[in-house]
């Protein structure tokens, strides 16, 4: 997270599992401004789980361990939310194995130039 924080003056962070809240700043160490929890309503269709196995290149895509430093994977992935952003109206939210895995593929989306087409 910290390449995020370095970079953008306002940062959001949010997901449907942050609970206790109060227990994020401290693991990633950050004072954040504003910190609110909000209830989830499913009044409309808004979830779509998916399950994508190959990328616009048909390079396999996974997050094995064997696999999650491939940078095809890691580029496939960020095109992949890339053209899902272009055609959701309300967002998106991408869950990552873990913390350490998400903060590696966020840093190389930095690296592969993506990250602003991204965010």
């Amino acid at each position: 997270m910290k390449p995020i924080f370095d970079r953008f003056q306002s940062v959001v962070i949010t997901s449907g599992t942050l609970s206790p809240l109060d227990m994020y700043p401290k693991i990633l160490n950050f004072h954040p401004v504003i910190m609110s929890s909000f209830t989830m309503t499913l009044a409309r269709p808004c979830l779509l789980p998916m399950i994508v196995a190959k990328g616009n290149d048909q390079v396999a895509i996974s997050s094995k361990y064997e696999t999650r430093e491939d940078v095809a994977v890691i580029r496939n992935y960020g095109q992949l939310l890339v053209e899902f952003a272009a055609t959701v109206p309300d967002g998106l939210v991408c869950f990552f194995t873990s913390y350490l895995y998400m903060e590696s593929v966020v840093a190389a989306w930095f690296v592969l130039t993506n990250i602003h087409n991204i965010i």
